[in-house]
């Protein structure tokens, strides 16, 4: 029986420190463990990428002259486009093209003239597209609205995001953290994640550090700084990057996770926080409800007194109910890998 191949979209991985580069990781270790009759796996990975040992997957290194001659791209049954962002592929007359849209966050960010080509582009990638999957409904919905002469009859298929099992991984607590109770947030520290919010909340709370970690370059890091240094609040710190060791250590010993968010196609964090059974406080915006599920404490709105609130109630309640915590727990285990890619698997099955 002759193989189908699949191909996955893996040069992400030239940035594995960055939310799509760790997809594209994790996508090289669990489609790379898969051994199917049907079909072979083929990543095109970065020219200077060596795949592990036990990789099953053929790999092709990308090249500068595939970059400028996309005839020497292999030929495949499948190409998966694993994000929005992947502009490259070799679409044979035979080929089924698979387009996976993570966010449509550009509506909000950019300025019209950058939306309209956002727009252009994406719109024309999607009608190449057999199928389009979307990682949260959020996400779906929003590609249905905007993209309505471009799917035609297509529709989206939405396939959750997956999130790594990190609860057991190594910790190392950070220097900046002191050994007084805190709460955590996390993500880059951008305007549409609401992080400005938090200091006010926090005037409230003067027993507990918040620790809000994440690229802080961009524009609303600087205005929290200045926030920090005139109002005089000494229990939130802005700490840049941490690393991974670090990260999984302020999720353990947290008190509290805090994601007022406005801008997310899925909200990884929030499920990263719920794997070490946290209390997790999330905003009504976006996808967020949608992706905890009730496991969530959510801020009906977004007003001081409504956050601080919510956090003196469900925090007390939260502790002393391990059955919820339990629960937490579970829901979090419903977005492993091998769920999410068995999903996918079924879907290049129908597709081909």
């Amino acid at each position: 029986m002759n193989k189908k191949k699949i191909l996955l979209d893996l040069r992400n991985l030239s940035n594995p420190a960055s939310g799509f580069g760790q997809i594209a990781l994790n996508y090289a270790k669990h489609f790379g463990s898969l051994q199917l009759n049907d079909l072979q796996f083929v990543f095109l990975v970065p020219e200077s990428y060596v795949a592990d040992a036990s990789c099953h997957a053929e790999i092709v290194n990308y090249t500068r002259e595939m970059h400028h001659d996309h005839q020497k791209l292999p030929t495949v049954d499948i190409w998966h486009s694993v994000n929005q962002q992947q502009k490259v592929c070799r679409l044979c007359p035979n080929t089924k093209f698979v387009l996976t849209i993570h966010d449509l966050n550009y509506l909000t960010e950019k300025n019209w003239l950058r939306q309209l080509k956002h727009n252009y582009v994406l719109g024309k990638r999607i009608r190449k597209a057999d199928i389009v999957t979307a990682i949260s409904g959020y996400v779906g919905k929003q590609v249905e609205a905007h993209f309505k002469k471009s799917l035609g009859s297509k529709p989206v298929e939405v396939i959750y995001d997956a999130v790594e099992h990190i609860a057991d991984k190594p910790q190392l607590q950070p220097a900046f953290a002191d050994g007084t109770p805190f709460f955590f947030t996390l993500g880059q520290i951008r305007m549409k994640k609401n992080f400005h919010l938090l200091l006010d909340v926090m005037k409230s709370f003067p027993r507990h550090q918040l620790y809000i970690c994440g690229d802080d370059h961009f524009e609303a890091g600087s205005l929290i700084r200045k926030r920090l240094l005139h109002e005089g609040i000494e229990n939130v710190h802005l700490t840049g990057k941490i690393t991974e060791e670090e990260k999984v250590w302020l999720y353990s010993h947290c008190d509290a996770f805090l994601f007022p968010s406005q801008g997310e196609g899925f909200g990884l964090p929030i499920i990263e926080a719920m794997q070490f059974g946290k209390p997790v406080f999330v905003s009504s915006f976006t996808c967020l409800p949608e992706i905890s599920s009730g496991h969530a404490f959510v801020w009906k709105n977004l007003s001081t007194a409504t956050m601080v609130d919510d956090i003196r109630v469900h925090l007390k309640e939260f502790y002393s109910d391990s059955i919820r915590m339990d629960a937490v727990r579970r829901h979090a285990r419903s977005f492993s890998y091998s769920q999410h890619v068995q999903k996918y698997v079924e879907l290049y099955r129908k597709l081909l």
